[in-house]
Order: C-alpha cells, then sequence, then structure tokens
C-alpha cells in the first residue's frame, strides 16, 4: 500500500487527454509513447485536444513521452519534417492529486519547436475505482464529523487537526471495492513511517479494505441494511477514531527520534496488533450482514422495475455541448457553488436557481455545462432537455417519470422507496408519477444523502403548455421546498408564464434568477468565443492568425448582442464558402440593431447568399421541414415527397444551409433546424416577405400530401402477417417487416395527417373534402387501422377520427360518417385490434353492423368474408338510458366544450369521463381527492377539468390523460361547494362551506378570497360571459354580484327566495341570471337593476337542485329533489311540457350540450342520463310513447320487432335494433290492451282488451283483421296462440277459456269451463295438444285440446291467486307465479319439483321460460326482474332494476339471449339475458351480439374449428357482454386481398 512499495496503487488515474500549445499553421502529429510502447491517439473535431484510448491506465511509475512532429506538403511533396520529444512527470501528476483532490489535474510540458516555444499539456483524471473511493471517503469524512463525541477530550485536538484535510485515497489498496472515513493526515503519517514498520503497513492496509463493497458506497449500503449494520457501523466509527489518535501520537512521539530501521515498543506493537485484529473481525462482520451479489441482484431488479414502470426518456447532458472552455467561467462557479452549498450550514438557502434569456444567449450550453460539473462532483440528481421540436423532449409528462428514475439511479435509499411503491400499486406508472412518488417518498426517506443533489431542467419554456409548465413547477418547488438537500436549476426563456409563478408571493426570496443575457462578463466570453471560432476558419483558409482583426471582431461582438447563438452561426456560414471574408462583410452590412435583430439579419443574410432566386423552393421546403419537425423529423426523400419536390433539391438545400439545419442522426437522419429562433424569423410577424413562410398553408399543404400517401401506399395485410393466432407482440419480425414494409413517409402520414390538416381551424374547402372522400373509399380505412395497430398507436388513430370530425364543420359529407364508422369500430374493438392486427378482419368485421359504410366496403371487397348468422346489428349500438359506473350519489356534471365528452363528480370521490355519443366510459376514474367531489368544471378550451370537494381543495386535471395537474389548490377552511372557470380559462372562482368566495389563477394556481363574505355558505358561483364579473349564490338566500378584477361587490343583493339558493346561471348574453331555491322555486333577475322578472317559476315539489341556461338563451333547465328535470321558457317563465322522468333519485345536477340539443343530469340514484332537449325522451331510453301503463309486451319470431298495449288502448311495435316504434299506433280498442300475442309466422297479433274483447292485426301494416271478437263477457286477461298458429286461446275475467280458429274468425267448440274466478294466464304446450290456465282461485287446470277436458285434478296447494303460468319447452313442467314464490311442477307426478321464494321483493306478477328450459325469468310488483335457475331453483345474479314501477308483462326474445318487460311505469326495457364465456381474444357488447357458425363460413373450403384454448391471452370484460363460443371461434389466415380470409 505504499507509495513507494511495490503494491501501489498502479492504476489509480488515467491519461485523459493531451493538449497542443505550439504557433504552427503546418500539418503535425502526435505520437505517445507510455512505458515503451505506442498509443494511437484521435484528433477532437474542431479543437486542439488529442484523445487516448477510453481508459489509458497509468501509474506513479510510467513512463509518458509525446513526439510532436510537422511536415509541410507542397504539391504532394512532404518537406521540413521535424520533431520534438516531450517528456511528461507522471510523478508530479500524482502529488497534484494528493495535494489538490481535484478530480482532474494536468501536467504542462515546455520546449522548443522550430525556434518558438511550445507545450504539450497532459490531463489526468481519476479512474473510476479511485473516484468512487474518493467520492465514498468524501462522504464518510462528514459522517466521522457527527462522532467526535465519542472522541476523548484529550485526543480532540488531535482530530481537529487532521479533520481539516482531505482523506488520501491515492494510498490505498487498489483491491478494496470501497472506503472509509481515514482522516488525511493519519494515512500521511502511516505512509512516512511504514517505510520502517511492516505492522504500521498492515494497519494502514486494514483501514482501507474494510468496505469491501464492489458496487455499493457505505452510506446506500446502510441505507440497504439500516438494521443489520447499524452496531457495527457504530463499532467502525469509534475504532476509526481510535487508529487516528494512535497514529498521530505514534508518529509525533517518534518522527524525529527515531532512525530508519528503530524498533517499535513492546506497547505499540500490542496497540497496532489489537486494532489490526479489530479491523479483521469487523471484515468478517460486515461480509456475513451483506451479500454483495444479491444487493446487486435487488439493486438491478428494482432498476429494472423502474425502467419498466415509468419509463424515463433520454433526455440528458452532453459533453459536447458544454461552453467552450474559458467562457462563462465566472456564471458557472457561481452556480456550482450554490449547488454544492452543503445545506446543513445554509437551511434557509434557496433551493431553486431559474436561469433565463433570449432565444440563442448560451442557456443550454450554461446547461450542459453544469450537468457535467455536478456529475463530476457526484451532486448531479438527474436532468431533463426540453426540445419544442422533439415530441417526447417537449412533453411535460416526460419530464417527472425521468427525473424520478436519475434521482433514484443516484441514491439507492429513494430507489428502494420507489420500488416498493411502484410494487405495491399496479396502477402507478409513467402517466401518473408525480406528487406520490417524489414529494412524499423524499419526506419519508429516513437516511438522506449528506450532501446535495441538484435536478436541472434545460429549455423548459419548450415544454407543453402553460397548465403542465405549471404543475411541474409547482410540484418541484414544493419538493425542493420541503426538502433541504434537494436543489433544482431551470433555464428558459422569459416566459410570461414562467415569471409569473416565480414572482408569485409564496415564492419571493425562495429561488435565484439571473438574466444571462445581462450577465456581467457576457462581453468577455463571446470575445474569446468569437476569437477561438474566427481561428479556425483563419487556420482552415490560410489567413493571418489574427483574422479578421480587432475592429471586426469586435463588431461581432457586438452585433452578437450578446448572443452566443449568433456566433456559432456566424461561424458555420463561413465554413460554408470559398471566400469567408466576402461572406463575413456581407453579414456584418448595415447599421447597429437591436438584440434579435442582429441575429435576424444574420439569418436574412444565410438565405439569401446561400438561395438567391429560389425563394419560393426554400419556402417550400423549409416550412415543410419545420412543420413535420414538430412531431418527427424526417429524411430528405421524405421531406422531398410532402413538398413535391426532387430529392436532390431537399439534399442541396440541407447542405448549403448547414449553418440552419442539420440531419439529426438518431432518428434516421432526419432533418432539424439548428435552433428553434430560425423558426420564430421565418414564421414572425418580422419576417422578410419573400422569406415569410406561411405555418398554417404549410400544414394544410402537408396533411393533404399525407392522406394522399396514404391512398397510395395503404394495403389489406399490409406487413403480410400470417396468422391471427400470433399476437403482435410476440411476432418475432415484425420490427423488420414494418421497416420493410413501410416507408418512413407511410408511417409519418398515418400517425400524424389530421395535426397538419387540422392545425388551423380556418382552412377547409373543397379540394381538400375530394382528398377526404378519395381516402375513405373501399377499405382504406380499415387498412389504416391496420397500420395503427402494428406502430400501437390505436389510440392515437382516437384522438385522429375525433380530431377530423370535430374540424370538418360539414356533418352531411359522405367521409364523415366514414370517419364516425371507423371511430365507433375502434372503440367497440380497441383490445382486439390492439392485441392482433389480424383480428380487425376476424373479430371486427363479422361483428360491424351491417348498415354501415364500413361493412358495405369491406362487403364489396372481400365476398368470402366472416358473416354471423344470426343476432347481427344492422346499426351500431344506441346509447344506453344511463350510465352507470359511480358507487355514489352524482353531484355535478359538464360537458366538454366540443360536445364530446360528459364528466360527472361523485361522492365516491371520483371523477369519470363519458363518450357523449356511445356512452361508454372513457379512461379510468380520475381519482386524487380524499372526500367527496362537490363540483366539476371544464375550461375553455376543454383541456382541463376544475374540481372542488369536501375535502377543502380544488385539483386541476388534464382532461386528456386523467391526470392530476400539480398539487391541490388550498385556501378555503371548508368544502368547496362550487367552482367554474372564466371564459378565457385564466381563472377558476370557487364557493366553500366557509363562507367565502376564491379567485384562483388557473397558471400560476394563485389564489385570493373576495374580502366580504356571505353570511352563510356560498353553494354556487358563476363567471359572467364576458368575464368582467362573478355571481354567487348562498344559503343566506342571496346572490351577490362581484366585479371579477377588483373582487368588489356591485350594487346590492338579490334577495327574494325564502330558502337556500343552491343553483344559479348566468344568461348567455349576461343581462339575467338564473337561481334555482330551496324553497322549490326558480327565478330569473335582471343583472342591471337585481330586480326579479315575473313571478317565481314554481312546478317541483321539492328543493329545486341545479339550473342551467340553454346555449341560446332560449330555455331554462331545473334539476330537483323531487327525481325530475323541467325545462322552462326563459321569456315567459312557462313551463315546457312534462316534467323529464326517469331517475330515481334526487337531480343534483343538470346541464345543456353545448349544441343546446341535449340535457345531462346526474342523481342520487347514481346514474348520469341524457335527455334530447327537443324530443323530451331519454337518450338510450326504454321505449318510452305509450302515456299509460303497459299491460303486455311480445316478440316478433325472428326477434326484429316487440309488440307493446297499455292501458291508453294502443297497440305499438318497436324495432329491437334502434329502439324506435315502427309505424303509427294501433287504435280502435274501447279499453285497455290487457294482452298480446304474435302469430308463429309473425304475419299478425292478437290483442285482448278490457272492453271484452279481440282484435287481429296485420302485423306488417298495422291494419285491423276483421271484426272484434266478443264472445267473451268480462275483460281479456290472457292470449297465446298454439304453436302451429291456426288457433289461439284467451282466457277472461268471465271464468272461462276459449280456442279460437284463426281462418274464420270465431270461436270453435264449447268454452272451457272449470275456474271458479278469473282466468289470468294461458299457455300451450310446445307439441300443441294442450293448455295449461291459471286462475285468481288458487289453481292450475291442463286441458285437452282435443277433448276439451280437464286432463288432471286442478293442482292446488298455493296459497294466493295463481297470476302466471308457463310450460317448459320440451313441456315436460310448468311454472307458475303467484304472490311472492315460483313453483315448478312435473306434468307427468302432478309434483312439486322446485320452489323459489323472492323474499319480500313483492308478488310476482309474470314469469317466462327461456327457449332452452334452463332458466326462468319472474316480473315483480316491485319492479325488478328475477333469473333462476329452472333445474335449482336458484337465483342468478343481483335482480335487474330499472323500472319504476310493478312488471306487468315479460317475455324471452325467440333466441333467449334477450328478454323484454313492460311495466305500469308506462316503459318497456330490453334486457341481456346471460354472460356466457370469453373466446380467446376479444369479446362483443350483447348489442352486437350473434354467433359465427359453421354454415356461416362454409364457402371457406377446410376448416378447423378450435376447441382448445388458443396460445394468446383472454380479454374478461366486465358484464354485460355475450362471448362467443370457442367451439365457435375460428381463426384466418390473411393469404389475398381478392379471396378474402381463410379459415386454419
Amino acid at each position: 500500500m505504499s507509495s513507494c512499495g511495490e503494491d501501489d496503487g498502479k492504476t489509480f488515474m488515467y491519461l485523459h487527454h493531451l493538449t497542443v500549445d505550439a504557433p504552427i499553421k503546418a500539418e503535425y502529429r502526435i505520437k505517445l509513447i507510455v512505458d515503451g510502447a505506442d498509443i494511437r491517439l484521435t484528433r477532437k473535431e474542431q479543437t486542439s485536444a488529442w484523445i487516448p484510448p477510453m481508459s489509458l491506465e497509468v501509474s506513479h511509475m510510467s513512463s509518458v513521452e509525446v513526439i510532436f512532429r510537422t511536415r509541410r506538403n507542397v504539391a504532394g511533396i512532404s518537406f521540413k519534417r521535424e520533431e520534438t520529444v516531450f517528456k511528461i512527470d507522471v510523478q508530479k501528476a500524482v502529488q497534484e492529486f494528493r495535494n489538490t483532490m481535484d478530480r482532474e489535474v494536468s501536467v504542462s510540458e515546455e520546449g522548443n519547436y522550430a525556434q518558438q516555444s511550445a507545450g504539450i499539456t497532459a490531463y489526468f483524471r481519476l479512474s473510476p475505482k479511485s473516484e468512487s473511493i474518493r467520492s465514498e471517503l468524501q462522504r464518510l469524512q462528514e459522517e466521522m464529523i457527527g462522532f467526535r463525541h465519542k472522541i476523548n477530550d484529550a485526543a480532540q485536538k488531535h482530530v481537529d487537526t487532521v479533520i481539516k484535510y482531505g482523506v488520501a485515497f491515492s494510498e490505498l489498496d487498489p483491491r478494496s471495492k470501497a472506503a472509509f472515513s481515514i482522516l488525511r493526515t493519519t494515512f500521511e503519517l502511516l505512509k512516512e513511517q511504514q517505510k520502517r514498520d511492516q505492522m504500521i503497513s498492515s494497519l494502514a492496509s486494514h483501514l482501507g479494505r474494510i468496505l469491501p463493497f464492489a458496487f455499493k458506497g457505505l452510506e446506500q449500503a446502510v441505507e440497504d441494511n439500516a438494521d443489520i449494520l447499524r452496531r457495527t457501523i457504530e463499532r467502525l466509527y469509534v475504532l476509526a477514531v481510535d487508529v487516528a489518535e494512535f497514529a498521530y501520537d505514534y508518529i509525533k512521539r517518534d518522527r524525529f527520534k527515531r532512525l530508519a530501521k528503530s524498533i517499535i515498543s513492546t506497547r505499540d506493537q500490542q496497540i497496532i496488533s489489537e486494532l489490526t485484529s479489530s479491523f479483521e473481525e469487523m471484515v468478517i462482520d460486515f461480509e456475513r450482514a451483506i451479500n454483495i451479489e444479491t444487493l446487486k441482484a435487488v439493486r438491478n431488479l428494482e432498476e429494472t422495475l423502474l425502467l419498466n414502470r415509468l419509463q424515463p426518456i433520454q433526455a440528458g447532458h452532453s459533453l459536447d455541448h458544454q461552453c467552450m472552455e474559458g467562457t462563462r467561467v465566472s456564471l458557472l462557479d457561481e452556480i456550482l457553488d450554490w449547488a454544492l452549498l452543503p445545506y446543513a450550514n445554509h437551511p434557509a438557502l434557496r433551493n431553486i436557481y431559474w436561469l433565463y434569456g433570449i432565444p440563442g444567449v448560451g442557456k443550454t450550453a450554461v446547461a450542459h455545462s453544469i450537468c457535467a460539473r455536478l456529475h463530476k462532483h457526484g451532486r448531479l440528481g438527474g436532468s431533463f432537455f426540453c426540445q419544442r421540436d422533439d415530441p417526447k423532449l417537449s412533453d411535460p409528462k416526460n419530464i417527472l417519470p425521468t427525473l424520478i428514475c436519475k434521482l433514484a439511479e443516484t441514491w439507492g435509499g429513494y430507489r428502494r422507496l420507489v420500488a416498493g411503491k411502484l410494487r405495491s400499486d399496479p396502477h402507478l406508472n409513467h402517466s401518473s408519477a408525480g406528487d406520490e412518488l417524489l414529494l412524499q417518498l423524499l419526506e419519508s426517506l429516513q437516511n438522506h444523502p449528506p450532501y446535495t443533489l441538484v435536478l436541472v431542467i434545460d429549455a423548459f419554456d419548450e415544454c407543453g403548455d402553460i397548465q403542465g409548465r405549471n404543475s411541474i413547477l409547482s410540484t418541484l418547488f414544493d419538493a425542493c421546498s420541503k426538502i433541504t438537500w434537494l436543489r433544482i436549476f431551470i433555464s428558459s426563456r422569459q416566459e410570461q408564464d414562467i415569471d409569473s409563478f416565480f414572482k408569485r408571493p409564496n415564492c419571493t426570496g425562495r429561488y435565484f434568477s439571473t438574466d444571462l443575457l445581462n450577465e456581467d462578463k457576457t462581453h468577455d466570453d463571446i470575445h474569446l468565443f468569437a476569437k477561438r471560432k474566427l481561428s479556425l476558419i483563419a487556420g482552415e483558409y490560410d489567413l493571418p492568425d489574427d483574422w479578421p482583426g480587432s475592429e471586426k471582431l469586435e463588431l461581432i461582438v457586438k452585433r452578437s448582442g450578446g448572443l452566443f447563438i449568433f456566433v456559432e452561426t456566424l461561424w458555420r456560414l463561413l465554413q460554408e464558402g470559398l471566400d469567408p471574408h466576402q461572406r463575413l462583410e456581407k453579414a456584418l452590412s448595415g447599421g447597429s440593431r437591436d438584440v434579435l435583430d442582429g441575429l435576424y439579419h444574420l439569418y436574412s443574410t444565410i438565405i439569401n447568399v446561400q438561395i438567391r432566386q429560389e425563394k419560393e423552393t426554400f419556402r417550400l421546403a423549409m416550412g415543410t421541414i419545420m412543420a413535420v419537425g414538430q412531431y418527427h423529423p424526417l429524411p430528405d426523400k421524405s421531406i422531398a415527397q410532402l413538398a413535391g419536390l426532387p430529392t436532390r433539391i431537399v439534399t442541396a438545400l440541407v447542405k448549403k444551409l448547414g449553418s440552419l439545419l442539420y440531419r439529426d442522426a438518431s432518428l434516421n437522419g432526419g432533418i432539424r433546424v439548428r435552433h428553434l429562433s430560425i423558426v420564430d424569423f421565418l414564421t414572425g410577424p418580422g419576417s422578410p416577405e419573400d422569406l415569410a413562410i406561411d405555418f398554417d398553408q404549410a400544414n394544410r399543404d402537408i396533411g393533404v400530401a399525407c392522406l394522399r400517401t396514404m391512398i397510395q401506399g395503404l394495403k389489406f395485410n399490409i406487413c403480410d402477417l400470417v396468422s391471427s393466432f400470433i399476437p403482435n407482440r410476440d411476432i418475432d419480425d415484425l420490427s423488420s417487416r414494418i421497416k420493410e414494409k413501410m416507408s418512413d413517409l407511410l408511417q409519418y402520414s398515418c400517425l400524424y395527417w389530421s395535426n397538419h390538416l387540422c392545425h388551423s381551424p380556418d382552412i377547409r374547402n373543397e379540394a381538400i373534402y375530394s382528398v377526404l372522400d378519395s381516402f375513405t373509399e373501399g377499405c382504406r380505412l380499415l387498412y389504416w387501422i391496420e397500420v395503427l395497430s402494428l406502430l400501437e398507436k390505436v389510440p392515437s388513430g382516437q384522438a385522429t377520427l375525433r380530431r377530423i370530425t370535430s374540424w370538418v364543420k360539414a356533418p352531411q359529407m359522405t367521409f364523415v360518417t366514414h370517419f364516425k364508422d371507423a371511430l365507433r369500430f375502434l372503440l367497440m374493438f380497441r383490445a382486439a385490434i390492439i392485441t392482433s392486427t389480424p383480428h380487425i378482419y376476424v373479430s371486427g368485421l363479422p361483428f360491424t353492423p351491417t348498415d354501415t359504410n364500413l361493412w358495405r366496403n369491406a362487403k364489396a371487397s372481400y365476398k368470402h368474408m366472416l358473416e354471423v348468422e344470426r343476432g347481427r346489428m344492422s346499426v351500431w349500438p344506441v346509447f344506453p338510458e344511463a350510465l352507470r359506473g359511480h358507487t355514489a350519489h352524482i353531484t355535478s356534471v359538464a360537458y366538454s366544450p366540443d360536445g364530446r365528452h360528459i364528466a360527472s363528480g361523485s361522492y365516491d370521490k371520483t371523477i369519470r369521463l363519458w363518450d357523449a355519443v356511445t356512452g361508454d366510459a372513457v379512461g379510468e376514474p380520475l381519482g386524487g381527492h380524499l372526500k367527496s367531489i362537490l363540483s366539476i368544471a371544464y375550461s375553455k378550451d376543454g383541456r382541463h377539468i376544475v374540481s372542488g370537494s369536501y375535502d377543502k381543495t380544488l385539483r386541476i386535471w388534464d382532461a386528456e390523460t386523467g391526470e392530476a395537474v400539480g398539487e391541490p389548490l388550498r385556501g378555503h377552511t371548508a368544502s368547496v361547494l362550487s367552482v367554474a372557470y372564466s371564459p378565457d380559462g385564466c381563472y377558476i372562482v370557487s364557493g366553500s362551506y366557509d363562507d367565502m368566495v376564491w379567485v384562483w389563477n388557473a397558471d400560476t394556481r394563485f389564489g385570493v378570497g373576495l374580502s366580504k363574505r356571505h353570511a352563510n355558505s356560498v353553494t354556487s358561483v358563476t363567471y359572467s360571459p364576458d368575464g368582467r364579473r362573478i355571481a354567487s349564490g348562498s344559503a343566506d338566500t342571496t346572490i351577490c354580484i362581484w366585479n371579477a378584477e377588483t373582487g368588489d361587490a356591485i350594487g346590492r343583493r338579490l334577495r327574494g327566495h325564502t330558502g337556500f339558493i343552491v343553483g344559479i346561471a348566468y344568461s348567455p348574453d349576461g343581462r339575467r341570471i338564473v337561481s334555482g331555491s330551496y324553497d322549490n322555486t326558480v327565478r330569473i333577475w335582471n343583472v342591471e337593476t337585481g330586480d326579479a322578472i315575473s313571478e317565481s317559476l314554481r312546478g317541483h315539489t321539492a328543493f329545486v337542485l341545479s339550473i342551467a341556461y340553454s346555449p341560446d338563451g332560449r330555455h331554462i333547465v331545473s334539476g330537483s329533489a323531487d327525481k325530475t328535470i323541467r325545462t322552462w321558457d326563459a321569456e315567459t317563465g312557462e313551463a315546457i311540457g312534462e316534467p323529464l322522468r326517469g331517475h330515481a333519485g334526487s337531480v343534483l345536477s343538470v346541464r345543456y350540450s353545448p349544441d343546446g340539443r341535449h340535457i345531462v343530469s346526474g342523481s342520487y340514484d347514481r346514474t348520469v342520463r341524457i335527455w334530447n332537449a327537443e324530443t323530451r325522451d331519454g337518450v338510450g331510453e326504454p321505449f318510452r310513447k305509450h302515456i299509460d301503463s303497459i299491460l303486455c309486451v311480445a316478440y316478433s319470431p325472428d326477434g326484429r320487432r316487440i309488440v307493446t298495449g297499455s292501458a291508453d288502448r294502443t297497440i305499438r311495435i318497436w324495432d329491437t335494433e334502434t329502439g324506435e316504434a315502427v309505424g303509427e299506433p294501433l287504435n280502435g280498442v274501447r279499453g285497455s290492451i290487457l294482452s298480446i300475442a304474435y302469430s308463429p309466422d309473425g304475419r299478425h297479433i292478437v290483442s285482448g282488451s278490457a272492453d271484452n274483447t279481440i282484435q287481429m292485426w296485420d302485423a306488417v301494416t298495422g291494419d285491423a283483421v276483421g271484426e272484434r271478437l266478443s264472445r267473451h263477457t268480462d275483460s281479456i286477461l290472457c292470449i297465446a296462440y298454439s304453436p302451429d298458429g291456426r288457433h289461439f286461446v284467451s282466457g277472461s275475467a268471465d271464468r272461462m277459456i276459449r280456442i279460437w280458429n284463426v281462418d274464420v274468425g270465431d270461436a270453435f267448440g264449447e268454452p272451457l269451463r272449470g275456474h271458479e274466478d278469473s282466468v289470468t294466464s294461458v299457455a300451450y304446450s310446445s307439441d300443441g295438444r294442450h293448455i295449461v290456465s291459471g286462475s285468481i282461485d288458487q289453481t292450475i287446470r291442463i286441458w285437452d285440446i282435443e277433448t276439451r277436458k280437464a286432463v288432471h285434478t286442478p293442482l292446488t296447494g298455493h296459497a294466493g291467486p295463481i297470476s302466471s303460468v308457463a310450460y317448459s319447452p320440451d313441456g315436460r313442467h310448468i311454472v307458475c307465479g303467484r304472490r311472492n314464490t315460483i313453483q315448478v311442477w312435473n306434468v307427468d307426478t302432478e309434483d312439486v319439483v322446485c320452489e323459489m321464494s323472492c323474499g319480500n321483493r313483492g308478488s310476482i306478477l309474470n314469469i317466462a321460460y327461456s327457449p332452452d328450459g334452463h332458466h326462468v325469468a319472474s316480473g315483480s310488483a316491485d319492479g325488478t326482474i328475477q333469473i333462476w335457475d329452472a333445474t335449482t331453483g336458484d337465483a342468478i345474479g343481483e335482480p335487474l332494476s330499472g323500472h319504476t314501477g310493478p312488471i306487468t308483462s315479460i317475455v324471452y326474445s325467440p333466441d333467449g339471449r334477450q328478454i323484454v318487460s313492460g311495466s305500469a311505469d308506462q316503459t318497456t326495457r330490453v334486457w341481456d339475458s346471460a354472460v356466457l364465456r370469453a373466446p380467446p381474444f376479444f369479446c362483443v357488447p350483447t348489442r352486437l351480439a350473434g354467433f359465427i357458425t359453421e354454415k356461416a363460413v362454409s364457402g371457406f373450403g377446410s376448416q378447423k374449428f378450435i376447441e382448445k384454448d388458443l396460445p394468446v391471452p383472454q380479454f374478461l370484460l366486465s358484464p354485460p357482454m355475450v362471448m362467443i363460443d370457442l367451439s365457435m371461434w375460428a381463426s384466418m389466415d390473411l393469404v389475398s386481398e381478392h379471396r378474402g380470409p381463410k379459415l386454419r
């Protein structure tokens, strides 16, 4: 271990690079010889640095020589070859390391060359091993200070003497893997003494080997193994002090007295032996406590977990982009001093450093330099360099996940906490990483770093929008405010939102800021930077050394305006031409300019010099490059194709404009602008007319070009996939197939065509519509979906289709219908499409409704496509009657400004988003509030949602991702009852149970309460349409109007209500306010006068809980605790029509859609409902056209129609797919329709009425067939057709049963007599030979049709009247309902074989057997339906609820897949009857249910159906779903576009 001994650390340092200082211009070479071996050197471009191979390790014994050679060439002939040898003093480097403790030292050697002085400087750095040891020792030295109390008073001064020195890392045994905090003076003394004393050398060696951790520092080992190591570490500290004390005393006593071979005293020998033995025991303890390989494996697992779940991106610093050496020195030193200052000594230090300045001033170079220096010191916690023209680097959602990962890599204790959190919460991922993983975990960190760590973010202004940036700033600001060892460095332009954030009152005095443009040394730095850059030009062009002279140099510095980008761009310009002098003169022509004007003049000069007369071509190509660069830069060929130019033109342009453009090798040569100020120059208002680029037009042209690219390039099975058995992720060569089959341009076009086309809302014309028409022809949309599936971009396809349909503004265009079909297709079959591309055709198309363009086009292209044989829908599913998902009552609803989504807030603490077209839930619920959500509102642009909660906070959410934006807004001291955005989206107003109104800046998130309070809770707040006023309604029964800017109250309060005001709204013109109150009334107020307009609007019978104006101001909608919704004429105050009924609980919130066509409501019943504002029907509501109770229902034999009879004396026929009424109602009967049935051939309907008559109807025309049949003397309670359709039977309140001949139209034979009271139900056996009847007389009778006599004695034993009877399909059983019991009888034995009890849910009013006989459905007086197992009698699932009145009739569809019910609530509902098992790839919602049968695919030739589980995952979706049986499932071989898919 001795510095003089043989085992000295031979490779503790390495030669990093050499620099040459020689005043010659001739070509020269450098040769390096180390220990006699020639070492190859590489010259770093554009510098005087020469770099050896990586990790050229040297020791203090190494011999290092540098040979400097030159030669001059004339006409290819070399002459005047000269060389000089410089010997590098390696010992000097070693000594320098020991003295300075720096990570890099230099040794310079001077000599004469060509009669002039020359020099070589060698730069040495610590080896990675020594660097690691050094860092650990420095940290452990700080730990040592904390243990000074363990040292007795006598030794205290000795330790003070050595603490001020560092640790002698170079003397450590090189085999050691880490180190311990032994002080430098101790080592120095031991080093000198070990020349004579072997025992001292042994002791020093043990000091270095105490912690043999190959991959972890001491503090991380302690953090990961705190419980195991704590006692050993404490012993270690004490032992270290003992060694330091002994060494100090030992050497001090003998330093000047001992000869070289002095003998060590017995006492000293004993102490050294004891200390050495203690170290040996401690090493064993550590090895037992820690398994090094296990620690390494655990760390690898944790890092892998972080990478997979958080998905950080490569956004770190680069050594190539630092400030030029010698520039920004004072600034960098200042920032580094701030970063490294120990937090323990400066707890009040400002932990954020904001460096700002205009574009081109060099902020990014400073950030790279800071990162490099922090990394060198081991203090870089993580970095993120934003870039506007890179989608990943400009997305604020990527910043926190990346920084969290980097910080976790740096500090093991934090890494362990993050990994543990990710394991415990599977929902945490890249999108949800934020406060929970950063601030909360950092606060809970028990053992934090003993030094500062710095997070660096550069070009922050180029990342995201204002809200996104403020969210990041808020999170980071909170983190470094509470975590004293964490510091943040941010560089950006001085954008208003960033500047405003830092000027908030709660930020004052808590950050540093520097305007880089006005930094003291900027002029000198620019001067040095320019001088060095121009010297390179002088050397390259053989110009004088001082070219272009001090005067020109000073002019360049002046013209730069402090912008390094000016000098950089100028240097590149001078490199490109033949005569740099001429180009420099042109670039500097003209008078003095402002800062950016000088830069823009330079840009203009470059373009004019290089492009000259080809300005139109320049604008076309440059506009394409800049527009494409927003999303994904493309190479020359693709840019040329989009711009309609030859590739050579684009290539030449990039070559000529190399000072402005470059090719990004990491993006396959994608062309980028060198600096975003170039984009600002060419698209800004000050751009020269001949160079100005119309960015909107450029985007439109690119959008059209993308469409044409897809029209030409998309095709069926573009990647030649061979089977749908294999999910995309398991196709080994998929990436190579994509690369081979899809060009960069085709991929780009498929992903970004709508972004370009919809860039400007005002550029729409027939030419664009024509291209869109062409794009949607045939199956091209399916081929486009193929590409999205292959590229794993299906979600972006949904956004694309929504974007384009909103942008078109011409809903009548055919292509709009195509796009809407494609969107429904993506939403319906998303899981299958994402998993396997072939299932677009296997799983999607077979269930696509037939009355869609998508299906028709596919059917025309593929003649042998799989088809659904039965159950196929002709149109997309209708909207559900109610949106369900919340687990508690819904307190607030809101439409997005574009009308595409509905948001609902609930007492279950979540917000849910719904698709306003399909009714499907969009994404996962938004969760984050600790208590119930009481109010929500959309921002004007629809990008954010604000919510107010019972937890006293407001939260802002990203409406697209569902993520919370920043921390909650805190200020209220009680529940937040109401929130609203200002019309411009810049502010939020909130009202609270604390009687206060607060106004918040939506960007800075700073809020302030208005000076005056209400006398009670503020229940409702809203902005006026012009944003100048705020209105608040209160439980104090008043409304107050406030000046939105000053917060002052305006005028007198509006008084008139006698109960709490819980809802208010401004009219669209801002002249009126409407309010709803606990006094059950609605009032309209004149804003200017404060007077109520007319009388209160009365009609609700309970509290009015919510109120809203229609967008046109003509109507008002109100929701009430009476469970109804009412609409009012805003002018007259008259109620419009009947109340809207459907909710089963109080209506807590109502809103109009932006187009005024719909009303959305949220209720205490936990549902959201949408109502058609014109027809006043619920969207997706049950069939509701009858105006009185529905008393009977029946299915047509083909399942396509339902017929209903009502107490309103009408019959209606309904289309089961659309829910629409077919034709006009069937009228003419003088009494309630009590019973109804379809003929087996579906051609006729027969009905029985309370007027004692029976009528037959033509099921197609609705006309009455023949005269009414009037043989009964009382109401016709039940009716049924015989299986052959030749007869029907009727039961009546006259106690008789009659059989009727259909052809004759009259009863034949005598009535069947035997019942002693009304016959309530009749049914035919499946063979048509028997009839079963039930009666109020509590008996069931079975009749033989041939003999017209009862077959058995009556089936008795019923404790109550029989309400309904039915035969099982096989005729072996009869089921009957009475009171709250269902019984199943064996027809042959006349025994009850099964009995089912409904408990106290109400009497059974009707029952029905499923067509397969496996189930029985029952309808009850409580409005519920229950399905039962017909064999066991067990109830299946929960009762089906939705009706608000008794179930009067129930029947299964012919295929058994649905149940239809009629109710006294005037509605008919259709229910899914069963849930079967899932197929291997996807499941189909019931409204698209069907079966793929062998018959349907018989045209495919050879068939092989899958009997076993396929080697692919199952998607288990929640009910209600109907799944395809695996025995009916097939997979296809995509072999030919024309032949269609083939079964395998």
